[in-house]
């Protein structure tokens, strides 16, 4: 039965690319809708550029949201986590815990449509799509070691200050700074464009 469901969700995932905002989402069902892409496109050789794996945020989405990521359900609502269910957070532990998956959550997408990009274009380079898959998946398994660190530190019975302080203290995921600091160049760019 749970496998039927994830089936119906990957069907849904690919075949409707353009709606952009597919329910449930988790990083599992990011990962197996490009991980099936991806096989698909092995054995057949050829791909159908209406149908790559939709390259959408997690958590900055429009309306209420639970996502999934490794056991730990994040709520969000109108593109803001607001918490995680089942624990209480402190504010200054949920402003920590919500920038850094919105760190990888940028990433992810953006990876993501560099990938879908790449195939795009007229020149394709599969060494790129390689490297943009591999650093989408990455940023995935840094999404879920996040929370994972966090429910584990979260679950040790500690006082507030002290948990507000492990989440300070945790460490950040490997990311590519420098790709990061292109994407937020890029947005800031569009935005003076069009503020002009």
């Amino acid at each position: 039965m749970n496998n039927a469901l994830k089936i119906i969700v990957l069907s849904l995932l690919v075949t409707s690319t353009k709606a952009q905002i597919v329910k449930p989402l988790s990083t599992d069902v990011l990962s197996a809708t490009r991980v099936n892409f991806n096989k698909n496109l092995l054995k057949l050789d050829s791909f159908d550029i209406d149908h790559l794996p939709p390259s959408v945020y997690l958590f900055s989405r429009e309306g209420k949201h639970e996502i999934n990521i490794g056991g730990v359900t994040v709520l969000t609502d109108e593109k803001e986590i607001i918490g995680i269910k089942d624990m209480e957070l402190s504010e200054e532990s949920l402003k920590n815990i919500s920038d850094r998956l919105k760190v990888l959550d940028k990433l992810q997408k953006a990876y993501s449509e560099a990938a879908n990009e790449e195939y795009r274009s007229g020149k394709r380079n599969k060494n790129n799509i390689v490297l943009y898959d591999r650093r989408f998946f990455a940023i995935l398994r840094g999404m879920r070691a996040t929370l994972r660190d966090f429910k584990k530190m979260y679950v040790a019975n500690q006082n507030d200050k002290t948990k507000t302080i492990s989440v300070a203290a945790m460490r950040n995921p490997n990311i590519d700074w420098k790709f990061y600091s292109q994407l937020i160049e890029a947005e800031h760019e569009k935005i003076l464009a069009l503020t002009k």
